[in-house]
């Protein structure tokens, strides 16, 4: 479980060090004086550290579950076991039903929303109604990324995914390799479960040399992905054009079904860059021998919107770079479900003492027992401290206090907050430092009234 504010005081701490390796002084008292004033405490009310600042991310609308849309015919009843939870967020359902009734669909929705299983899962749903039949091999999708770090991302999800499930898919980028002989990892034997998969991985990573898992159904080097086209092919921009070009590649196409194609990262493809890729798109379904309606096109971005037409600037955008109808492309949005706020909220009086000192005492108990394994006595000394700071009781048991922390967080954070938030006097700020510190003839900036404190006292030191 990540703590923002642990989290935070850890980047905080980095980047103090930081300050010390990249702007050292030579003179040892000079280098102390600095290292005392980028202690983590000292920096807490000056220009150096600000927040932490956390943003709630709201909930999205819930929709079908997959058994329902199974049911439905929108996916294959197979993905029922496939899927990582048993239903989907509104916004994916919408896509999976744009995608089943062949129109092209501009996903734009936020990181971590969840839009890559928005075009995989009909895929892999197609790749396994292809399986059922019988039916030769042929690429059913291409998925073209930007960057080969995110293709060969999706690579090992689509191993674990597919391991066992018939669908076989392939990865074509530079590196590739030309011969399966090349090719290095652990190649598992068909029929092999996810599970296999999984503890193979786990195996290779306890004995210290972590290498490729590959699934029967992974097609790992150019010289396979030629003689048995995958269902799903993974690959740039760059390489896709030498596909078409290259005699030897060309080969990879013959057959192809070509139901899918999708762009990841749509906003990227913009400028010359963007119009030679529509071109491209253009060229492959006509290598294919497919008509614009024949192919379902899929863009996927968080950041495509325009901040005066809105949405509908997406619109256009997929519509010209897929080369279809503006009135047949769907565009794929976020909902959010009602967040429930408690009608009456009242904050907590501040606590006693120092509010720094306070907040610094739950952070050591909380980042010692936010671990998998607390060493013992970790959550007895979180329950005190809990209930010194705050008067309530903690359900500190291992199995239920990050759940019990999480209702009662309020009472733990908003008293030593509010009072570290209250700005001190200037006065008051003067008389902490012994008066040592001039009075300025106006009103300055906080970074400035810091600066000549700090410069003040180095000089009279």
């Amino acid at each position: 479980m990540l703590n923002p504010i642990t989290y935070a005081d850890h980047v905080v701490g980095d980047f103090l060090r930081y300050q010390l390796t990249t702007y050292p002084f030579a003179h040892q008292g000079l280098f102390e004086q600095m290292r005392a004033l980028l202690n983590v405490e000292q920096t807490r009310g000056t220009p150096l550290l600000r927040g932490p600042f956390i943003s709630l991310s709201r909930a999205f609308k819930a929709g079908a579950s997959v058994s329902a849309l199974a049911a439905e015919g929108v996916l294959h009843p197979h993905m029922t076991r496939l899927a990582q939870y048993p239903s989907v967020y509104g916004h994916q359902e919408q896509a999976f039903r744009a995608i089943a009734q062949k129109q092209t669909t501009l996903v734009s929705t936020g990181t971590g929303s969840g839009k890559t299983e928005c075009f995989l899962y009909p895929i892999i749903s197609r790749g396994l109604e292809l399986r059922d039949q019988s039916a030769p091999s042929g690429i059913i999708a291409v998925i073209v990324y930007p960057m080969n770090a995110l293709a060969e991302d999706q690579l090992g999800r689509l191993r674990e995914l597919l391991v066992g499930t018939g669908v076989t898919f392939g990865m074509y980028i530079g590196k590739s390799k030309q011969r399966a002989s090349d090719v290095t990892g652990e190649r598992l034997p068909p029929g092999a479960s996810s599970a296999d998969y999984r503890a193979t991985v786990e195996r290779h990573r306890r004995e210290g040399h972590p290498t490729a898992v590959l699934p029967a159904e992974e097609r790992a080097s150019r010289e396979e992905l030629r003689a048995n086209p995958p269902r799903i092919l993974l690959t740039n921009v760059k390489q896709l054009e030498l596909l078409l070009t290259r005699q030897t590649d060309t080969d990879l196409f013959d057959g192809a079904r070509l139901e899918f194609l999708v762009f990841d990262e749509a906003h990227t493809y913009s400028g010359a860059a963007g119009a030679e890729t529509a071109c491209l798109v253009r060229r492959l379904r006509a290598f294919c021998n497919k008509r614009a309606e024949d192919t379902v096109c899929i863009a996927t971005s968080a950041t495509i919107a325009d901040p005066e037409r809105g949405p509908e600037a997406g619109r256009d955008f997929a519509a010209r770079f897929f080369g279809v109808d503006r009135e047949r492309v769907v565009l794929v949005g976020e909902a959010y479900e009602e967040d429930p706020w408690a009608k009456v909220r009242s904050a907590p009086g501040p606590l006693p003492g120092d509010p720094s000192v306070q907040l610094q005492t739950m952070l050591d108990v909380l980042r010692e027992a936010d671990v998998d394994e607390p060493p013992k006595g970790a959550l007895a000394r979180l329950k005190t401290a809990f209930q010194v700071a705050s008067g309530k009781k903690l359900d500190a048991t291992r199995e239920r206090w990050r759940e019990h922390l999480h209702h009662l967080r309020p009472a733990l954070l908003r008293s030593p907050c509010r009072g570290l938030r209250v700005p001190a006097r200037w006065a008051a700020w003067r008389r902490s430092r012994g008066g040592r510190i001039a009075r300025l003839e106006e009103p300055r900036r906080e970074e400035q009234r810091a600066a000549r404190g700090a410069l003040r006292r180095l000089h009279r030191r």
